[in-house]
């Protein structure tokens, strides 16, 4: 709905309002106003229909029951109060006839009454009632008593009418009235906002193919799709058995702390699903959570796609010996054991700091070797939920679990038979995976999730990880018999700050794609390079370098815009490190601090403490991946 469109509201009230009143409230280009007589008999005095059958946006009400309405229907209601000058006015125009009066009111009213008859030198009885009976037994009362002058609204009115009295309506003031006309606005904005925001969410949602539930913060169903009721064996027209799902798929407990549930394995009907379930801001003020499912069968299928096109690609390693650049001692050092151990059929282990290049190494393993001609299938532990990694690994049979693919399918260790198979982030690999993996290294045979056929593997193991596996097994994350197994022949891949005099075999392929020479990389610049850190290594340097060749378009060089450029690159400018070029004698004084791999990792610390312990929302939270994360926390 267009916020330049009329709000349409409705003015509800027992009181008749005078030609006056009607006047201040007469229509304009920003509103509509419809009266209406309210109906005491009906629930909540029929303003659901009216916000449901006549599709009004918010009603203005006058009535003793205001504050009963606004605690049921709070979001709809703009209360017009009674204020004590209200009924002062009647009580003066009353006092000409009586100075003893009789003032109904609603149990949920609160007057000064002791005040007023202090003040007005009269007296007036207050009978408080709840509902129609209640006042028709208290006005009686006080008419039998002989006082003939009563005040109130349309509900005194109708309880005096078959009486010979005087009555006189408490109306309500101009400042009144537009104060709640202001607020009806402010209650129809937001109503507004809120289905616009409701109908993005839904435009949005009805792109997923998999199965999506939407709720409110009320938990109220905003949208699903027929693929969420096939997957929970829901038919048609029983749309309202989902909120029984509702606590298997984690919406409840995402609605309470606002915390992602990512990748679940659960069970509905005997179906295994994957969930994921996620908090989502309709706007300010409104919040919700929305499911995502899927049955394992789908992401098999997804997980068989991928696998068809490796099959396709040859699972080739691209990479040899002379892809690794440099001419230092410590990679000189690298490439040597590399052309020693790829004779060998024992499992090769490399570390090293992220970017270091520890993936080019294991194909350059390959590639120098006797399996080269073999395939070369690379796999990464921390990129699958634990649930799924193994049937990825050893490959699963038919009927192993609903939706397993009939014929079954092969694992990587199946399809790297003869070859090398690349376990990369192997320190991020569960439990139960770990144990499979240490009995396929030890027997050379596996056997398929669900299986119970040995089949035999002949392949030769080279896994990487930046972290230290020994600190995870002393933790015990990993299993030290694992350990020992997989890191016959180990291979550390040294950092760039370790080897800055390579740099410009680095950089060689880069500077040739951008058509300039390495030569237009100053001394000072170079000496500048050498100063920082590159917690990234060499995909940090080549990240670099790219983005100073792009800014410096045709120039062969410009060292302020180097200088700057890896000003801003040191940690996005956290380190306080600046470069500072002096014009008198073209020397540049290097300030950049080395980054304190502590200091990343207190930060992450903090972010995974905030969150509860939830190191996935940690990571968005700080803008990296979750694999960034568990380096850092493990540096």
């Amino acid at each position: 709905m267009s916020d330049s469109k009329p709000y349409r509201f409705a003015l509800l009230s027992y009181t008749t309002f005078d030609d006056d009143m009607r006047s201040s409230l007469a229509n304009t280009q920003e509103f509509t106003l419809d009266y209406f007589s309210i109906q005491y008999e009906k629930p909540l005095l029929g303003i659901p229909s009216l916000i449901e059958q006549g599709g009004y946006e918010a009603v203005l009400l006058f009535s003793s029951f205001g504050l009963n309405m606004l605690n049921e229907v709070g979001q709809f209601v703009a209360l017009i109060a009674k204020t004590d000058m209200d009924i002062i006015k009647a009580l003066l125009r009353a006092r000409k006839v009586s100075r003893e009066v009789v003032l109904p009111l609603h149990v949920s009213e609160s007057f000064d009454v002791a005040s007023l008859e202090k003040l007005l030198k009269m007296k007036i009885h207050v009978p408080y009632y709840r509902g129609p009976e209640d006042i028709q037994a208290k006005v009686k009362f006080f008419y039998e008593q002989g006082l003939k002058v009563f005040l109130g609204g349309g509900y005194t009115r109708d309880a005096i009418a078959s009486y010979d009295v005087h009555f006189f309506s408490i109306m309500p003031n101009q400042h009144s009235i537009r104060q709640a006309m202001e607020q009806a606005k402010g209650l129809a904005k937001a109503r507004r906002k809120e289905r616009s925001s409701k109908e993005e969410l839904v435009a949005m949602l009805r792109i997923f193919r998999e199965g999506v539930i939407c709720v409110d913060a009320e938990g109220e169903l905003i949208f699903y799709n027929d693929k969420s009721l096939e997957l929970l064996k829901i038919y048609k027209g029983k749309e309202n058995t989902l909120k029984k799902y509702y606590q298997q798929l984690m919406i409840f407990d995402v609605l309470d702390d606002e915390l992602s549930r990512e990748d679940m394995l659960i069970s509905i009907g005997g179906e295994q699903l994957v969930v994921t379930t996620l908090p989502v801001s309709l706007h300010a003020d409104t919040r919700g959570a929305v499911a995502f499912i899927n049955d394992v069968h789908t992401i098999q299928t997804l997980s068989g796609k991928l696998r068809a096109s490796r099959h396709l690609s040859g699972f080739i390693a691209r990479s040899s010996v002379d892809d690794i650049k440099g001419i230092t001692p410590a990679i000189c050092r690298v490439k040597n054991m590399i052309k020693v151990y790829a004779l060998h059929s024992s499992s090769i282990f490399i570390h090293g700091e992220t970017g270091t290049g520890k993936e080019i190494a294991a194909q350059a393993v390959h590639n120098a070797g006797p399996r080269r001609e073999e395939p070369f299938v690379a796999i990464n532990c921390a990129a699958l939920p634990d649930s799924l990694l193994e049937s990825e690994l050893f490959g699963y049979e038919e009927g192993a679990f609903t939706g397993a693919k009939k014929g079954g399918k092969l694992g990587v260790f199946e399809m790297a038979h003869k070859g090398t198979l690349f376990l990369d982030e192997v320190g991020d690999m569960g439990a139960s995976a770990q144990l499979r993996l240490l009995r396929v290294l030890e027997t050379r045979e596996l056997t398929r999730v669900g299986g119970n056929r040995v089949i035999p593997v002949d392949i030769r193991v080279v896994s990487a990880s930046n972290k230290s596996l020994l600190e995870l097994a002393d933790q015990g994350s990993f299993r030290k018999d694992l350990f020992y197994r997989i890191a016959t022949l180990r291979l550390y891949i040294p950092p760039l700050r370790s080897r800055m005099e390579d740099t410009p075999f680095l950089l060689k392929n880069l500077f040739k794609q951008y058509k300039t020479n390495i030569g237009n990389i100053s001394e000072h610049m170079m000496q500048a390079l050498k100063n920082y850190t590159w917690p990234g290594n060499i995909r940090e340097l080549l990240a670099f370098m790219e983005s100073y060749l792009i800014l410096l378009d045709k120039k062969n060089k410009d060292e302020a815009l180097f200088i700057d450029l890896l000003n801003d690159w040191a940690y996005f400018g956290k380190q306080n490190t600046t470069i500072n070029i002096q014009n008198d004698n073209k020397t540049v004084a290097v300030y950049l601090k080395k980054i304190e791999m502590d200091t990343r990792r207190k930060v992450a610390q903090e972010a995974v403490s905030q969150c509860g312990g939830n190191k996935r929302q940690a990571a968005a939270q700080l803008g990296i991946s979750y694999n960034t994360l568990w380096r850092i926390l493990n540096e």
